[in-house]
């Protein structure tokens, strides 16, 4: 019986077991993964060498000085191993000097180490891939950890900042940030805001060098789950934008005094005047909100390209913790069918063997461990399961078509949504889902994630201590609905009609850029859709999202012009 539970647990093992005799490197004993990668059978493996299946060099030498008599334990040594069809295939390996009933034996324990290679080729190609990309941005990327140190930078930034090249090549990150805090007029703003790592909200800083240039400067916390590891800053060059305003504003500011100057006899043109003011003012208007939705939305794509690559690299973890957990728990439950074996003949033993088991019994607490071992293994996998669903959510969230048109489920979107902002949501209200069963329909899920990304936080800030959230789902006829309610306090009547405008915002300073509506705005008329908004102060308010279950050609089309 002893025997058949040891060759039970030897054949549960994950990796390969090989039992070797040092007198005559025969093989004397192989557990069921052995026999299945390498394609030998049990019988034919315990006829055989170790020699005939290790054949590298330095396994060679090994052998040799253990026929000599010379011992030693090995751990995680790459190896080849000879398959019975010929092929080789490398392996991870370690081994055991052990001593059993006065004579010595060395255990092997091997992994097929290929499908690790893979994984590393392909962790490589990501990395590198996510390199090129930083680097192929038209904006310089400053990467700041926890520890208030450099995690990477992208060459735009260093050539923008005209960082010294001692600088970068003695990685001196201290050297660095100070030396741009000394290059900006704005010192204590700039070194200020290099600080504020932990912050955890998006901040937009305007900054003049010395040299005339001026720079924009947005930078938003790092998240590894809910936890801020650091901050990411994106710098644009602005100084031809900033002078043309000036410029502008102070054209605007001549030409005004001169109309004021006319006469009655000029009044026609003076009209002319004001016209084409208007009209170029408006074109002004057009253009710099094109160029900060622009902004907004390629700051989002990069965010979720991001997200994207973390979650695949949170993936490999969670993968092989789940397969360890597993099979834990496949063990743990062998163990305790061989105790409750040993339980059932404990009435055969001597009594005074009896009485010391009883004694190491409640020493231990036996029946406790028993009893919360299951739930310790249930709870890490329940644990797992959590991880594994955020991870999915931020891919969903991501989306990496990025701007294609596909066919999604709404509902699945709201989830995967409220799942990357619920740190905002957690802590100022209740979520409650209603949701209708709403069909798919033809969408740019991306953008639509961050149209519902909007609604929400807006939702969250709106109230002061605790609240209530509803999201609702419906759909009649070939239209479906969108609704988020929250218990806040409500829009004053005055600002309704303005809530859509870019850069007007109710919050104080600081708080929000005044673009999130804006750009939900025109994301929903993209998709041939409209928003409509019903609030009472003190009350709450409901924005309601009413999209078609197919995009017109035209908004497609301007969509791909966009």
């Amino acid at each position: 019986m002893i025997s058949e539970l040891r060759q039970l647990m030897l054949d549960h093992s994950p990796h390969m077991m090989l039992l070797v005799d040092p007198a005559d490197l025969r093989i004397i004993v192989a557990n069921k993964v052995a026999e299945q990668v390498l394609g030998y059978s049990g019988a034919q493996l315990v006829e055989m060498l170790i020699t005939d299946i290790e054949s590298s060099l330095q396994d060679v030498f090994y052998w040799e000085d253990v026929r000599g008599g010379h011992f030693q334990d090995i751990d995680a040594q790459e190896g080849e191993y000879q398959r019975a069809d010929g092929t080789q295939i490398m392996v991870m390996k370690s081994l055991r000097v052990m001593r059993h009933e006065e004579r010595w034996l060395i255990l092997i324990l091997a992994r097929d180490a290929r499908q690790e290679r893979k994984v590393e080729d392909v962790l490589e190609q990501t990395l590198s891939q996510l390199r090129t990309t930083l680097e192929a941005t038209g904006n310089g990327i400053l990467v700041i950890d926890w520890h208030n140190k450099i995690a990477s930078m992208n060459r735009q930034f260093s050539e923008m900042w005209h960082i010294p090249d001692a600088f970068l090549k003695n990685g001196n990150d201290d050297a660095i940030l100070e030396f741009l805090t000394a290059n900006v007029i704005e010192q204590d703003l700039c070194r200020e805001r290099l600080q504020q790592v932990s912050d955890p909200h998006e901040a937009l800083d305007q900054l003049n060098l010395h040299d005339g240039r001026v720079f924009e400067c947005r930078s938003r916390p790092q998240f590894l789950g809910e936890r801020i590891i650091g901050r990411v800053y994106g710098f644009i060059d602005t100084t031809e934008r900033v002078h043309a305003e000036q410029a502008l504003r102070e054209s605007r500011d001549q030409l005004e005094d001169r109309v004021h100057e006319r006469t009655l006899a000029l009044q026609m043109a003076n009209l002319t005047l004001e016209s084409e003011k208007t009209r170029q003012a408006d074109l002004i208007r057009k253009l710099g909100e094109a160029q900060n939705q622009l902004l907004q939305s390629e700051k989002m794509a990069s965010i979720g390209v991001l997200a994207a690559g973390v979650a695949h690299e949170i993936n490999n973890p969670v993968g092989f913790v789940n397969s360890n957990l597993s099979s834990l728990q496949r063990y743990m439950q062998s163990l305790m069918r061989l105790l409750d074996a040993y339980e059932a003949r404990e009435e055969h033993l001597p009594e005074n063997d009896r009485g010391e088991l009883n004694a190491l019994r409640k020493e231990i607490d036996a029946d406790y461990l028993r009893e919360d071992l299951g739930s310790l293994l249930s709870e890490s996998m329940d644990g797992l399961d959590r991880i594994k669903r955020i991870v999915q959510d931020m891919k969903d969230f991501s989306h990496a078509g990025g701007g294609d048109i596909l066919v999604a489920n709404l509902e699945t979107g709201l989830d995967s949504t409220l799942n990357v902002v619920w740190n905002e949501l957690k802590y100022k209200a209740e979520v409650v889902k209603e949701y209708g069963g709403v069909p798919e329909i033809e969408c740019i899920p991306s953008q639509l994630n961050q149209v519902f990304m909007n609604l929400l936080v807006n939702a969250a800030h709106a109230i002061e201590n605790r609240g209530r959230i509803t999201v609702r789902t419906s759909y009649e006829n070939e239209m479906v609905t969108v609704s988020v309610s929250d218990t806040g306090n409500g829009i004053a009547a005055e600002n309704l009609g303005r809530i859509f405008e870019p850069f007007f915002t109710t919050k104080p300073v600081g708080k929000g850029t005044g673009l999130g509506l804006s750009l939900s705005y025109s994301i929903v008329q993209k998709h041939g859709g409209r928003i409509e908004v019903d609030s009472e102060i003190g009350c709450g308010t409901t924005f309601r999202v009413i999209l078609p279950r197919q995009m017109a050609p035209a908004a497609e089309e301007n969509d791909v012009v966009n």
